[in-house]
């Protein structure tokens, strides 16, 4: 009973992030209030609050850091570094084969608040904070927990499935029904392949680095071909 509960809370926390990001965007169309409501309520909130709840919080925040695993971190890199390359190829052939219309994207963003003067600074924060608290949330809360019941491969098919999940409202908004929806497929694969590297490299440096670069190539499609 104690286990099948834990599952449906994690199931609730998935389902909680998709709407946080669907009333930030659609409802709000606020990509601060988007960020207010996921990064600190789903993604710092929910861990925090469950953790304390389980009575492991410092033992597993220790985990996810200790030890500092040098392996990992090129792992990472070199994820990473083709992860951005071929976000950067992909919108370049989007944006130039008139596939993605470039100005709907950019005020579609500027109606979220994302206008020239913010640019950066969202930049700095997609970069950074958003690829921390997405690996802390799908790869270390949602799947570490998600392990403690099912088998590694439904694991990491479940938390893959609801880290893609919020990433199809974005799609749909900006790239239309049929390419949000291809968009959003390649994103549950990115995610199935860093809960692979979970399971290669516990701590948190091999995924996050790895998705850093991956949030790097979109932010870098952006400044060239967007703005």
């Amino acid at each position: 009973m104690k286990r099948k509960r834990a599952l449906l809370l994690l199931v609730a926390y998935g389902f909680s992030a998709t709407l946080a990001i669907f009333y930030g965007l659609v409802e709000k169309r606020s990509l601060f209030a988007t960020f207010l409501l996921f990064h600190l309520l789903v993604c710092l909130l929910v861990p925090l609050f469950h953790g304390m709840w389980e009575e492991k919080l410092s033992a597993q925040w220790k985990r996810a850091w200790v030890p500092f695993d040098q392996k990992g971190i090129l792992y990472g890199l070199g994820l990473g570094a083709m992860l951005m390359t071929g976000v950067m190829a992909g919108t370049w052939l989007l944006i130039s084969g008139g596939i993605v219309n470039a100005s709907h994207v950019k005020y579609t963003l500027n109606d979220w608040g994302v206008t020239p003067d913010w640019l950066l600074p969202f930049s700095l924060y997609l970069v950074v904070v958003n690829s921390l608290l997405e690996e802390l949330l799908w790869r270390g809360f949602v799947l570490e927990r998600l392990l403690d019941a099912l088998a590694r491969p439904v694991a990491v098919l479940i938390s893959g499935f609801f880290y893609c999940l919020y990433h199809l409202v974005v799609g749909v908004i900006l790239f239309g029904l049929l390419w949000g929806v291809l968009i959003t497929g390649l994103v549950f694969g990115t995610g199935l392949l860093w809960g692979w590297l979970k399971g290669l490299f516990p701590t948190v440096y091999a995924t996050w680095l790895s998705h850093l670069m991956a949030d790097l190539g979109i932010i870098l499609a952006l400044h060239i071909w967007v703005y």
